[in-house]
């Protein structure tokens, strides 16, 4: 029990967390049957000559062994909500056969940039091209959408509708201007048009073209409601921008209102996050064992190879239900 507070009232108590971890010996051999294909993994790196592995890792009289900390991972949010050193583990899954065709370890938190990387190593793996893609809502970016296009993907996601952005405390927002698209004009809230000023050079948003409209100076500058609306504003109107989704971004929202797209998209769950589930309850893989991008990688390479042994396994069993 702490001090007690600053009133005095009543006392502090920080009572006994009763479920910490405990430590608990575990038989290896036992985990999983004497017919299981990770058996063969075992063999194989059984005979592997590990030696060049372990003079990395280990300590000697002239230095310690390797460092408390991986110096290669980055600091991500986790599924709690707290943030840990991590890599973010990509796969790619083929729907027909629930393969894994594409895996990768990454530093990168945010995963709408490793898309176009996983199709250019499914190309140079598989020599072609995905016919379609589905992902989910992570990846699925104006920019990528305008990307898988430009290389003839069908992509499938999901986006959010647009909104339009933050505004200032105590600013007049934009949706307190009214837009007339039959004469392409702006309305203020006082009865003063802002006029088209053309297309606004955006750079930053792929997929999206913005045009802006401006008061009049002489308009403006008398107004009783200026100093809420552009006090910054000196020698120029009130200005406004209007976005508008390029016609690959609206193809592909009118795409994904489709039934057939919405059903096609709803089986990346099924496909997909199999894998990620198999990998971590048939072989524990909740988090990577080694350190290093080079060796975490060739960790989760282990695992989808042995996903894909067991699938194969699988598939090569004949129907029996079928046969019956």
């Amino acid at each position: 029990m702490s001090q007690e507070n600053v009133t005095g009232k009543q006392p502090l108590i920080r009572y006994v967390n009763r479920q910490q971890m405990s430590w608990r010996a575990v038989d290896v051999e036992k985990l999983i049957g004497e017919d299981h294909p990770a058996r063969a993994i075992w063999t194989l790196v059984g005979r592997l000559d590990l030696s060049s592995f372990y003079r990395v890792i280990e300590s000697s009289a002239e230095e310690g062994g390797r460092p408390a900390f991986d110096p290669q991972a980055r600091v991500m949010k986790q599924s709690d909500g707290g943030l840990a050193l991590s890599y973010n583990a990509q796969i790619s899954a083929d729907a027909a056969h629930g393969l894994i065709v594409g895996a990768a370890v990454t530093q990168e938190a945010n995963d709408s940039a490793q898309l176009l990387a996983a199709v250019d190593r499914m190309e140079e793996r598989l020599k072609k091209k995905p016919q379609q893609m589905v992902a989910d809502g992570g990846y699925t970016t104006r920019d990528n959408i305008e990307k898988m296009a430009g290389r003839g993907i069908d992509f499938l996601g999901s986006m959010e509708k647009t909104t339009s952005g933050a505004t200032a405390p105590q600013r007049l927002p934009p949706s307190a201007f009214v837009y007339q698209s039959e004469r392409n004009l702006y309305l203020c809230p006082e009865g003063k048009w802002l006029r088209s000023q053309g297309r606004h050079n955006n750079k930053r948003k792929r997929g999206m073209v913005a045009y802006r409209y401006e008061g009049r100076f002489s308009d403006c500058q008398p107004c009783v409601r200026k100093p809420e609306c552009c006090p910054e504003n000196q020698s120029q109107g009130r200005g406004l921008l209007r976005w508008e989704e390029s016609a690959t971004v609206a193809a592909f929202r009118g795409k994904m209102g489709s039934v057939e797209a919405r059903a096609h998209s709803r089986r990346r769950g099924p496909v997909v996050e199999f894998c990620h589930a198999w990998i971590k309850t048939k072989l524990g893989l909740r988090q990577f064992h080694v350190r290093g991008l080079e060796k975490v990688g060739t960790e989760l390479l282990w695992a989808c190879l042995t996903y894909n042994l067991q699938q194969w396994i699988r598939l090569s069993k004949p129907d029996t239900a079928a046969a019956g």
